[in-house]
């Protein structure tokens, strides 16, 4: 008996001492490795047309993947990500679907995905940092900020729509697992 007391107590040491060790890394070192997607959930509310669109991960469709490197501070995607989609209206206050339901998708070996490019922590967010094409030889620099909340080996990032123009408000939530 006096074994086994000593084997957990061992035990229960070590678990600590690992959960400490990850705690006393900067939020920049934590985020790097690859991280495999678990959810995505969209819903954008288009505010002229007073319509909105809801998005959600399609599970058994979806492999994708990203990777937080340190030196250069890149974002890599890779797999796919498979989502449906439905249109809806607010009718007395309740979401209601109203249009065609499909699916889409994000390729992430095209690079394709809101987390790519360059990435930094500024204020506990994450900021990540592209280009767009926009024409034969032209290219325009976006970013892209979310707010970050990491519990273990769960990344979970949530962007408001609004950054993305003043006719958008809800939000897109995006969770990963540690590979």
């Amino acid at each position: 008996m006096k074994y086994l007391k000593i084997c957990l107590l061992t035990l229960l040491l070590v678990a600590c001492s690992k959960d400490d060790a990850t705690s006393n890394l900067s939020l920049d070192e934590q985020l790097v490795g690859k991280w495999t997607m678990t959810n995505y959930y969209d819903d954008t509310f288009f505010v002229e047309y007073q319509n909105g669109v809801i998005e959600k991960i399609v599970p058994e469709e979806t492999n994708y993947a990203i990777e937080f490197t340190d030196n250069p501070k890149e974002i890599k995607t890779i797999g796919f990500l498979r989502y449906s989609r439905e249109e809806y209206e607010i009718v007395d206050g309740e979401k209601v679907i109203t249009g065609p339901v499909g699916t889409n998708f994000m390729d992430g070996d095209d690079g394709e995905g809101y987390h790519t490019g360059t990435w930094k922590i500024e204020n506990g967010k994450l900021i990540t940092t592209g280009f767009n094409q926009i024409g034969p030889d032209e290219f325009e620099e976006f970013s892209i900020i979310s707010t970050i909340q990491l519990k273990g080996n769960v990344l979970t990032l949530t962007l408001d729509n609004a950054q993305f123009g003043s006719h958008l408000t809800g939000e897109i939530i995006i969770e990963y697992k540690r590979q």
